[in-house]
């Protein structure tokens, strides 16, 4: 069981190792401007295949101490849940999808830094909102009246400010999930961009980055385990559970018997 268990996770640290190295390159690829495919989308496809099905491997070593855990809740949480949403053996299967997510978020903050129309100026996210506002109309309206209604009075008068969260909160989520920092947290605003983008009538990558965004949102105690999040999260805590760096200092003192 033992050896099984090594080489589980040996593979499970070479799918990791081969995802983020050829997510750097696709990165690099971009930064530089090299238009030729560096089938990283394909490889990161087949790389979530090969994690997903050591992570079924792994949930079957685990099952039983997971099974074995008792709970007096009224509605327990089964234990593929607790594996997948909580344990470091699906850590694999969550960094590959991390890749994807975070690479996509980040390259297209970084488009938008190095572009002028982005800026200050807003003029970009001016000519997007002037689009949405154009498929307010008709019978089956692609956005809605009240979304409609926000992006006029809202953000058009306000297109620098917005154009400015948009850009950075892009850059700042692919960062923060590429990294493993605070991952559940930068997920959940990607989703929220995501959302924004749906609601404005614009399809693309939106949903399946929006999916992807909610499961690393439910993972959040695990999917950032290969990455900051494995020392940080303990640090941080929870508001009803301190961490590390909040918990007091238990006194070293030794107490004398009489």
């Amino acid at each position: 069981m033992f050896n099984q268990r090594n080489g589980t996770f040996r593979l499970g640290m070479l799918i990791a190792v081969v995802a983020g190295l050829w997510t750097i390159v696709h990165l690099i690829w971009n930064v530089v401007g090299v238009k030729a495919d560096d089938y990283w989308g394909w490889a990161l496809l087949i790389l979530f295949i090969l994690a997903l099905i050591l992570a079924f491997v792994q949930y079957a070593q685990e099952r039983p101490a997971l099974k074995a855990v008792s709970s007096t809740e009224p509605f327990p949480e089964p234990a593929i849940s607790k594996f997948f949403f909580g344990s470091e053996g699906s850590s694999v299967l969550w960094f590959v999808v991390r890749m994807y997510v975070g690479a996509e978020w980040l390259l297209a903050g970084w488009e938008k830094i190095i572009s002028p129309a982005w800026g200050t100026s807003g003029k970009a996210l001016a000519g997007f909102a002037a689009g949405a506002l154009a498929k307010s109309s008709g019978a089956n309206p692609a956005v809605q009246g009240w979304y409609a209604w926000f992006l006029q009075h809202i953000v058009l008068p306000n297109a620098g400010f917005f154009s400015f969260l948009v850009t950075w909160g892009e850059f700042a989520v692919g960062l923060g999930i590429l990294l493993g920092i605070l991952t559940g947290i930068a997920a959940g605003f990607g989703v929220l961009m995501n959302l924004n983008y749906l609601l404005a009538g614009t399809v693309s990558v939106n949903p399946i980055l929006g999916m992807l965004g909610l499961f690393l949102c439910f993972s959040w105690r695990v999917c950032g385990w290969i990455g900051f999040d494995r020392w940080l999260l303990p640090a941080l805590g929870l508001p009803w559970k301190p961490g590390t760096w909040f918990r007091p200092q238990e006194s070293t003192a030794t107490v004398r018997r009489p």
